[in-house]
Formats: structure tokens, C-alpha cells, sequence
């Protein structure tokens, strides 16, 4: 699965989380936090899937820098985690400014 966010529609980080767990597939008992989300990408759930931001400085603007950062961290220790175990499925992250 592709999923493409382009920072340029981004609002806040609960419409960012709406947008993952749209995109994700994710139902509504998904707590739409951080967490939440490192929890269920760690757990291997969705894959395959490539994430990509464009347009990611306006998802900083809308984000905050710390809040931004949080996301970045998680989505590359996820993406790091799926090429140490050699999964052929896996998640693969893409910012693009």
C-alpha cells in the first residue's frame, strides 16, 4: 500500500491522525495518538506500506517542531525495526520538504 500526505492540507495533528487512520485502515477503537500508531506499526500492521509526506514543512508548521520530530523518530525507528528483521513486506518512509 502508497500513501502519500501532502502537507499542504494538514491542519493539526488530530487531522493528521484522521488522515493515517483513514489511510491505515484503522477502525474506530484506533486511539488516534502517537502511541497508538507506533503500536500498531511496530505490531507490523499495515504491510507492505509506504508512507510519504510531501510538502512536510507545512506538516511541521501545522505540527509544531517537537511534534514533528516525535512522528519523524517513530516512523524511522519503525522503518529501521522491519529491515533488521528482513521482512520482504515493510514500511518504508519518505519526507519530502
Amino acid at each position: 500500500m502508497k500513501v502519500v500526505i501532502d502537507g499542504r492540507f494538514v491542519l493539526d495533528e488530530a487531522d493528521l491522525q484522521a488522515r493515517l487512520a483513514g489511510a491505515f485502515g484503522y477502525g474506530p477503537f484506533y486511539k488516534r495518538d502517537l502511541a497508538a500508531l507506533r503500536d500498531c506499526l511496530a505490531a507490523g500492521d499495515p504491510r507492505p506500506l509506504e508512507l510519504t509526506w510531501i510538502h512536510a514543512d507545512a506538516i511541521r508548521l501545522a505540527l509544531g517542531v517537537t511534534v514533528f520530530r516525535s512522528y519523524l523518530a517513530v516512523f524511522e525507528a519503525i522503518e529501521i525495526a522491519d529491515e533488521r528483521r528482513h521482512w520482504d513486506q515493510r514500511f518504508i518512509f519518505r519526507v519530502w520538504e
